[in-house]
């Protein structure tokens, strides 16, 4: 039985990651000649295509279910079409038995992809922006923030420039009454952190008075305690979907804390926590197929079913996340529903097979 069921499993491990290899294969080709359109001056065709090599770990992280459903497939469609199925099957081998030999392989996808979306993808996406970026000489995208507007409690701040050190420079401060009137402003010189809070040099405060006069106060330096960090004011110039899991949770936690709308972050954060089961999902619609209702037709014809499948899963997810954004509902919602229904879907099917 250990035999049979190593068998099983590096026969549709085999078909998963041959499967990604030709989707990555496609994407990457389709997309380096997308990127030629931007070839300009500095940024020539060699480095739109160490661009697109940087953000392929990028690319295979979100071709993973996709590859998992059609590899399930192809894998189980071959064991189908030489009639080994159904020797296992005649032998005494159930069908949930043959589930979770499936399954197995699909564990490994599912590790692979936490450990991409945590460690790797976030690093490869963000060298190959900067990369991008200051070939076309836009130094603002490398690592740079310019004219950043940031709310925190009853004051508003305005940044002129963030340097990749995480050194702020040109601030000004608007704090506000409970009625919205404006109490004072201060320009600061610059602001470093230290300690976890930060030190603002050269302070030039402004107060207004209720009779409409204004009182102006120079401080040479000042503590400002804060839970914004440089890390966060780092996290600003990128894509939430090239964030990794634990910074998307800190950053719109924060967010959420300080009264700003984190709704993008939470979404992309669901999105990527909920990808395993995600995966898994995928993998039981491929298994619902070969042993329910397409397990008499061709493989070419389960292969387009798969595709259409997988593409009806990305964009029914993509467009629950949007509606999440415009109708705020829940981000776990937007991200969950097509992972339960296609649970669903495919535990129900596998269950009716006899």
């Amino acid at each position: 039985m250990k035999q049979l069921t190593r068998y099983v499993s590096r026969s549709v491990l085999s078909a998963m990651l041959l499967v990604l290899l030709l989707l990555l294969g496609l994407e990457v080709v389709f997309s380096f000649i997308g990127e030629l359109e931007d070839v300009k001056g500095a940024y020539t065709a060699t480095e739109a295509l160490i661009y697109i090599l940087l953000s392929a770990p990028g690319r295979a992280y979100d071709l993973l279910p996709t590859a998992a459903l059609i590899g399930g497939i192809a894998g189980l469609g071959m064991l189908a079409s030489a009639s080994e199925l159904t020797v296992m099957r005649a032998s005494g081998v159930s069908i949930l038995r043959l589930v979770w030999w499936v399954l197995r392989p699909a564990l490994l996808f599912v590790l692979a992809g936490v450990l991409m979306a945590q460690y790797v993808v976030p690093k490869t996406d963000a060298m190959a922006e900067t990369r991008k970026a200051t070939a076309q000489g836009n130094s603002a995208m490398a690592g740079w923030l310019n004219s950043y507007w940031h709310r925190e409690g009853d004051a508003l701040l305005r940044i002129g420039r963030v340097d990749p050190a995480g050194v702020l420079h040109g601030l000004v401060f608007f704090r506000f009454s409970p009625e919205g009137r404006l109490q004072e402003s201060t320009l600061i010189e610059n602001a470093y952190y230290e300690g976890g809070q930060w030190r603002l040099s050269n302070l030039r405060e402004t107060r207004f008075q209720p009779d409409g006069s204004s009182l102006v106060v120079v401080t040479p330096e000042r503590i400002w305690p804060s839970q914004l960090t440089p890390e966060f004011l780092q996290l600003v110039t990128r894509k939430a979907d090239n964030l990794s899991i634990t910074d998307l949770y800190r950053y719109a936690h924060y967010m959420q804390k300080q009264g700003l709308d984190a709704g993008s972050y939470y979404l992309e954060f669901w999105k990527k926590t909920l990808a395993p089961l995600a995966t898994l999902s995928m993998v039981l619609i491929a298994c619902s197929f070969i042993f329910g209702p397409l397990r008499s037709v061709t493989m070419g014809l389960r292969i387009l079913a798969g595709v259409m499948a997988g593409l009806l899963f990305r964009y029914g997810q993509d467009f629950l996340g949007y509606a999440s954004l415009v109708y705020d509902f829940s981000p776990v919602l937007a991200a969950g529903l097509p992972i339960a229904a296609c649970l669903l879907i495919g535990g129900v099917a596998i269950a009716r097979v006899k």
